[in-house]
C-alpha cells in the first residue's frame, strides 16, 4: 500500500516505504515521482550535498566548520550558491505534505529525497569507504529514495508507538 507525497497541494509521487529503521517511526523506500514530481526533484534533492558546499565554504574563508560562529554561517547561507540552495531545499520540504495508505496526512520530523546517483558522487568525491558498492548499481536500481521519520502517533509509528498510545488512552481513561 502507498504512501503519497504532495508538494503545496500537487501529487509529486508515492513510495511503499516499506525499508524499516533501526530508528523509531523512520522508514524509507524508492520514491515513484510524478510527472511534476520529477521536475521539481532537484529542489527537494542534495542536501547533503549543499552541506558539503557549505563546509568547504567556511574552510575556504579559513573557518574551522566546528568553530564558525552563527553569522559567519548565516552569512554563508545569503551569500554563496552551497547555502542559497540549502535555504531552498527547506522552503520546498516544509511545504511537502505525506498521506498514508489510508489517505490520512502523516506528520513528520524529518523528511529527506534522494538521488543514490548524488550521493555516489558526493562519496566518491569524499573519498568514503564503500563507493565503490554503488558503481555496481544495476541499471534498474532506483533514481529516487525518500526517507521520513514520522511523529508519535502517525498511522506510520512502530508497534511500540502503538502499544504506547494505547497506554496512555488506558490510563487517561482510568485518570
Amino acid at each position: 500500500m502507498a504512501y503519497t507525497f504532495w508538494h503545496s497541494g500537487v501529487l509529486i509521487g508515492e513510495s511503499d516505504l516499506d525499508t524499516p529503521s533501526d530508528h523509531p517511526g523512520q522508514r524509507g523506500g524508492v520514491f515513484r515521482p510524478t510527472a511534476y514530481g520529477i521536475e521539481i526533484f532537484p529542489r527537494l534533492s542534495g542536501t547533503l550535498t549543499a552541506l558539503h558546499g557549505i563546509r568547504a565554504d567556511l574552510e575556504a574563508r579559513g573557518v574551522a566548520p566546528d568553530e564558525a560562529r552563527g553569522d559567519e554561517i548565516a552569512d554563508l547561507f545569503d551569500t554563496t550558491p552551497a547555502g542559497r540552495k540549502f535555504l531552498d531545499i527547506g522552503r520546498m520540504l516544509s511545504e511537502v505534505e505525506v498521506r498514508g495508505p489510508d489517505g490520512r496526512r502523516m506528520e513528520f520530523a524529518s523528511i529527506a529525497f534522494s538521488d543514490p546517483r548524488e550521493l555516489h558522487r558526493l562519496m566518491l568525491e569524499l573519498a568514503i569507504d564503500g563507493a565503490e558498492a554503488l558503481e555496481d548499481l544495476p541499471p534498474d536500481a532506483p533514481h529516487y529514495v525518500v526517507s521520513a521519520t514520522f511523529r508519535a502517533g502517525t498511522a506510520a509509528s512502530t508497534a511500540a508507538g502503538r502499544a504506547a498510545r494505547r497506554l496512555r488512552r488506558h490510563w487517561s481513561q482510568e485518570n
